[in-house]
């Protein structure tokens, strides 16, 4: 006859081994696409009309590569850009950060 507490203690094992796996995948960060793209990538993440891009790329206010003529944003430098312009609670009072 088969111990019955050796097989729930090979569940809790599979279970124990399930979890861990699914922690670790929690803690890695989620890809969310390319890296670098191209102007729809910039109002993807910026959630900007065209127009309004070009405009912050002809006063240099988002950051953006230039090569032969073509556009290119990197995903990470534009959320960078995003954190930069949060707020900030400071004595009772919203201050921009930089200003």
């Amino acid at each position: 006859m088969n111990n019955p507490f050796i097989t729930i203690e090979d569940w809790l094992k599979r279970i124990e081994a399930n979890q861990q796996r699914i922690l670790q995948r929690l803690d890695q960060p989620q890809h969310q696409g390319p890296e670098l793209g191209n102007i729809e990538l910039a109002c993807e993440i910026l959630r900007l009309s065209k127009p309004r891009v070009y405009a912050l790329v002809s006063s240099r206010s988002i950051p953006v590569m230039k090569r032969g003529g073509r556009l290119t944003f990197s995903r990470s430098e534009l959320i960078e850009y995003l954190k930069g312009g949060s707020r900030v609670v400071a004595a009772g009072k919203e201050v921009r950060n930089g200003r």
